[in-house]
């Protein structure tokens, strides 16, 4: 299994739609291919319906729904999937976190708009919400569509194969992805405790995640485990969409808790369910590990002085990680998390001298390609590079004309062939 950034040209596979694509990419589309399945009686999950899962838990008084989905199609399909193998009425919701709680109308609409549902969740979501849509919304959309692939077409070179977490960011299927959400009811806080729905007495524990708002559920009659902690590939600490620290410490302690309740069954926001006991523990360790290795070598390397650049290179995760989905680079990348710790822990000065008052970035720009000879040496650099397979010098190459002050549309084109290799 490739690591962090793996420019091969032996890893590149072409599939029948024409994409190229790295083959750990093209694995992941099996993890996360869509799947209605039940880890064990009462208990159904809809796994590659969008970007996350929507799952059902059988309860004395009905079906508990936790997360909707992106829109109300991506719910009215998750419905119609379980519709085919339970029939009792869904009495409550659970939000897990703010992500994927747009499609909770389709719930309603499906009963008839009879009394209201308890919605539950954690205190904070419709903050974060807000917060998501409103003071940094625009830069928010705009991390979304380039993260997620959003604007890049089904097939061809360029052709979209999956987003690490789920087959796409919303399946476009279910198009116009209408906003169905309805706000929390039954509020929970930064603590942990149980609560009784439809008969089922629910234990429930606050949890740092991708959000500061997610809370982790155990079933303890089924020994189920519904979280937002353990993910179909190494937990994002970083997201290059922009997303505020997510402190690796807080968030073993989320891996911890699932441990403590050592479930035999496992269902998660993203990717299939695992079920067994003793294969839950080592998966769920594993993984934690994986995220406690990368926050010791970052702090050491902090500790002895190494820049953020310094840390992207020489902090790598060991080769026991190669063998689990559960801690592969197929969504984000050590080199990326790492500089995220470091920035969480001490900011963004490095301790690298020419960082700390630079000249103004197209000067800059311009100087470097004035010292290597002119536009037209670093462009035929660039490409040389390109050519070598040398796609990170390449990209810095063409990073320096695509953002000098007399960018052409042909610097732009090829910045956007390096980056598209």
């Amino acid at each position: 299994m490739a690591r962090s950034f793996d420019s091969d040209p032996k890893n590149t596979v072409t599939l029948a739609a024409g994409q190229r694509v790295h083959r750990d990419h093209v694995a992941q589309s099996d993890v996360i291919a869509r799947r209605f399945e039940s880890p064990t009686d009462g208990v159904w999950s809809l796994v590659g319906n969008g970007l996350s899962n929507q799952t059902f838990v059988k309860v004395p008084d009905g079906v508990i729904a936790i997360d909707t989905g992106e829109s109300v199609e991506e719910m009215r399909e998750a419905l119609h999937e379980l519709r085919k193998v339970e029939r009792a009425p869904i009495i409550a919701v659970i939000y897990t976190h703010f992500h994927y709680i747009d499609g909770t109308a389709a719930i309603t609409e499906e009963s008839g708009n009879a009394d209201p549902l308890p919605i539950i969740g954690h205190e904070r979501i419709a903050a974060n919400r807000a917060r998501a849509t409103a003071e940094i919304g625009p830069a928010y959309s705009r991390g979304l569509v380039e993260q997620f692939a959003i604007a890049m077409p089904t097939e061809g070179p360029d052709g979209l194969v999956n987003v690490g977490l789920g087959r796409w960011y919303r399946n476009p299927g279910h198009a116009p992805f209408t906003s169905g959400h309805i706000p929390v009811s039954v509020a929970l806080n930064d603590g942990a405790g149980s609560i009784t729905i439809g008969g089922e007495t629910i234990e429930w524990a606050h949890a740092h995640s991708d959000s500061d708002d997610t809370v982790n559920f155990y079933f303890s009659s089924r020994r189920l485990c519904v979280n937002n902690t353990v993910w179909p590939v190494l937990f994002n600490v970083y997201a290059i969409r922009g997303e505020e620290y997510r402190d690796p410490r807080r968030l073993l302690a989320g891996f911890d808790r699932i441990l403590a309740w050592a479930p035999e069954h496992l269902v998660g926001v993203h990717g299939p369910a695992i079920s067994g006991r003793d294969e839950i523990r080592r998966r769920v360790t594993k993984s934690r590990d994986a995220i406690q290795f990368l926050w010791d070598q970052t702090v050491r390397g902090i500790n002895k002085g190494w820049t953020t650049d310094e840390l992207a290179e020489r902090v790598t995760l060991p080769a026991a990680s190669d063998d689990d989905y559960l801690t592969s680079e197929r969504y984000g990348v050590t080199e990326h998390h790492v500089r995220q710790i470091h920035a969480g822990l001490r900011g963004w000065f490095d301790g690298d001298e020419s960082k700390l008052f630079p000249i103004a970035a197209d000067q800059r720009h311009e100087r470097l390609i004035e010292g290597f000879g002119g536009r037209g040496v670093v462009r035929t650099k660039a490409n040389e590079a390109l050519a070598a397979n040398d796609v990170r010098w390449a990209t810095e190459l063409a990073t320096w004309l695509a953002r000098s002050r007399d960018a052409s549309a042909d610097d732009r084109q090829l910045l956007a062939h390096c980056l598209r290799a």
